[in-house]
């Protein structure tokens, strides 16, 4: 008894490990990644069995090879070192039952550290229609190439569903600055930024507004007629490319679109970006904003501290409307259930009136709800829309 209790006391008396960062997926573009090579598919740009498709959180869709082509090359550009401990292959998704075979078979994976060659880890066999999970145990890589080298025996065509890395970065993620003139698909762009806020313009009457996190930026995009009010509105997400270019996704009517190309350039804009204004200016031309720098921890109802220039901004615009009603809005994404999203997003909405009311805003003038995931701006099957669902909104009562 004595020795079990010694043991135990020694026990008690030892430092607890620190807990370990949760494995999370280092091709998501959401973390900052971005494809910068492959071979080929049979798909186009972000449309359904392109390569883009490989590693967008949506096992549903992916990539299939071109007519002829049974082989396929990615590589993928991490935004920092990360050590990865797993690889997840799929084919669970692919048309099996229509193209017997189709499914691929043989994938290598081969990493590059930071500075260094790529060096292969290894080959793998994915089983016919099914999912399966590789250790890696720990290797680190700041670029990934996954080479497919064939199939189950179809003639035509390979698939292959999804791919995952799960890791993490071997140090924290810095917010990027994507501030600069850019040649996009949409003109010549301008993006400012002020910490994490962010905002910028294109074309003539053109404007984005939004946040960095880390690696990535949040916007909203909107685009007004000659009068100025707003006849076309979405959503668009940035990384940011190797040599200061950046490559993005951009939705429309809560559907992807499309992707958005910016390379650096000296080009002058047709526009100026509005620094100031941007709430109370969409509020009175839309009737509505949507903020991406309201930011809440998982699960929590509180706002960050880097949420603090966006209430301060919106808290503004209200008091110089001093008659304009509005409802706070809590939006989600699809993960959890309905009954859950709700509940947490109107718990975050009411956390937003009530910082409004403490920095003066008449409560009478606020009201607030919370819509979970039932109003999306972007597709929830992929990991970077539902990181655009999580949102506030802010709408007038007329």
């Amino acid at each position: 008894m004595t020795t079990w209790l010694a043991v135990m006391a020694v026990m008690a008396a030892a430092p607890k490990a620190a807990p370990k960062e949760p494995l999370v997926d280092a091709l998501d573009f959401d973390n900052g990644t971005v494809l910068s090579e492959d071979s080929g598919s049979f798909g186009t740009g972000v449309g359904s069995w392109s390569a883009w498709r490989l590693a967008d959180g949506d096992p549903t869709v992916g990539w299939c090879s071109p007519n002829g082509t049974l082989t396929g090359t990615f590589v993928w550009q991490l935004d920092a070192t990360w050590r990865l401990d797993t690889l997840v292959l799929s084919n669970e998704s692919n048309e099996e039952e229509s193209y017997p075979g189709i499914s691929s078979k043989g994938v290598e994976l081969w990493l590059k550290p930071e500075g260094g060659a790529f060096t292969k880890v290894g080959s793998y066999t994915v089983p016919k229609g099914k999912k399966a999970t590789f250790p890696l145990k720990g290797v680190l890589a700041k670029q990934v190439k996954l080479v497919v080298t064939g199939n189950w025996g179809h003639e035509q065509y390979t698939e292959l569903a999804e791919v995952d890395l799960l890791g993490a970065r071997t140090t924290p993620s810095a917010n990027k600055r994507f501030a600069g003139l850019y040649d996009s698909s949409y003109g010549v762009m301008k993006l400012e930024q002020d910490g994490d806020a962010l905002y910028g313009c294109y074309g003539q009457r053109a404007y984005l507004f939004g946040t960095v996190s880390g690696p990535t930026a949040r916007l909203t995009w909107l685009e007004e007629d000659e009068e100025g009010a707003v006849n076309r509105e979405g959503a668009v997400t940035f990384a940011a490319k190797e040599g200061g270019n950046l490559w993005g996704i951009w939705f429309l009517n809560g559907e992807l679109s499309g992707a958005w190309e910016a390379e650096k350039s000296t080009s002058p804009p047709d526009c100026t970006p509005r620094k100031t204004g941007r709430v109370g200016r969409s509020l009175q031309t839309s009737g509505r904003v949507v903020l991406y720098g309201i930011r809440f921890a998982t699960n929590s109802d509180v706002p960050l501290p880097e949420s603090t220039p966006t209430l301060e901004e919106l808290a503004a615009a209200l008091k110089a409307s001093p008659s304009t009603k509005v409802l706070i809005e809590g939006h989600t994404d699809s993960t959890n259930t309905d009954a859950y999203n709700v509940e947490l997003s109107e718990r975050r909405a009411k956390a937003v009136v009530g910082w409004l009311t403490k920095q003066g805003v008449d409560a009478g003038r606020l009201s607030s709800k919370g819509f979970g995931k039932a109003k999306p701006v972007a597709e929830n099957a992929t990991a970077q829309g539902r990181s655009l669902n999580r949102r506030v909104e802010v709408s007038v009562v007329k």
